[in-house]
């Protein structure tokens, strides 16, 4: 699946740094300490940025705190305890950056750290490139829950983006076997595009999954076939064939071998859905097919044997 592109946005938009540090177990302490860390933030040349916003948090000691630079860039976390420190760093005019430094000891102290931020691309709020860059950090995770809070996060800042997001919404329901809700996602990007043979597609998958064959009839009514592969019309055949229906399916395996002669796993598929059908003459010729093409393996074996008891 494709996942969300915010590259015509700003090819920054998700470039969010993040270093990861192993964590100690978690302790509901006091963040406060005798630790410190320092650093300056800057543009891409150099140059201190003043009055930059450092969020600082220690999530294992449940805390933390925001400080800001001074006129020359600079910034100082102290009275820390020792800890995997977060850092959501935002400056007016800047792409938000998130990074995670670890303070060794409960009386450490580290060499300045240098925190460079990218200039937002104009016209692009920074909450919106916040929300691209963890939307597509909690997919990407498996957090697909968080994804699509931060997705319906995205629509809300800029609608024109709705597709997209829904896009990745529903494919987030596809993981989590919600079937429906990842019909009623996709519906929303045909609404807008209703010729994406792909989304159409993946769509209709979707709703042969969840065993609403009329929902997926219906979204194969407007799909153009020539825009997608044989590999596709397979995945559609074993679809049909899983949820029962099984005249569907041999007629996208019969697809399948239009578009690729020699897709043998196709013919050996519509083979045992016309033998289910008691086609048994089309079944032979399609077992015939399986041996001819691939003589080796389990599928030969099993057509062979098929084709012993079909004389």
């Amino acid at each position: 699946m494709r996942r969300l592109d915010f590259r015509s946005i700003t090819p920054a938009a998700l470039g969010v740094w993040l270093v990861l540090t192993p964590a100690p177990s978690a302790r509901a302490q006091d963040w406060r300490g005798a630790g410190r860390i320092e650093g300056v933030v800057t543009d891409e040349a150099g140059e201190p940025i003043q009055g930059a916003t450092l969020k600082a948090t220690c999530a294992e000691r449940g805390g933390g705190t925001t400080i800001q630079s001074d006129k020359k860039g600079r910034f100082v976390l102290g009275g820390i305890v020792g800890c995997n420190w977060a850092f959501d760093i935002s400056a007016a005019g800047y792409e938000t950056k998130q990074i995670a430094i670890r303070l060794p000891g409960e009386s450490a102290r580290l060499a300045p750290v240098k925190v460079p931020l990218k200039k937002a691309a104009p016209g692009v709020a920074p909450e919106l490139l916040a929300a691209a860059a963890k939307a597509d950090a909690a997919y990407k995770e498996g957090r697909f829950a968080d994804a699509r809070a931060e997705y319906e996060k995205l629509i809300a800042l800029r609608p024109d983006l709705a597709p997209t997001a829904y896009q990745q919404i529903g494919f987030a329901y596809v993981q989590e076997k919600q079937y429906d809700k990842a019909v009623e996602a996709l519906e929303k990007v045909l609404g807008t595009d209703p010729g994406n043979a792909q989304i159409r597609a993946i769509a209709a998958q979707a709703a042969l999954e969840g065993r609403m064959v009329d929902k997926a009839r219906s979204l194969l009514s407007g799909l153009d076939e020539t825009q997608i592969s044989a590999d596709v019309c397979f995945n559609m055949g074993i679809n049909f064939f899983n949820a029962g229906e099984v005249k569907d399916a041999i007629a996208y395996f019969t697809k399948t071998v239009a578009k690729d002669a020699t897709y043998v796993d196709a013919y050996y598929r519509r083979a045992l859905a016309y033998l289910g059908q008691g086609q048994m003459a089309e079944a032979k010729v399609d077992f015939q097919k399986v041996v001819e093409l691939q003589p080796d393996g389990e599928m030969a074996t099993m057509s062979t044997k098929a084709l012993e008891q079909l004389k």
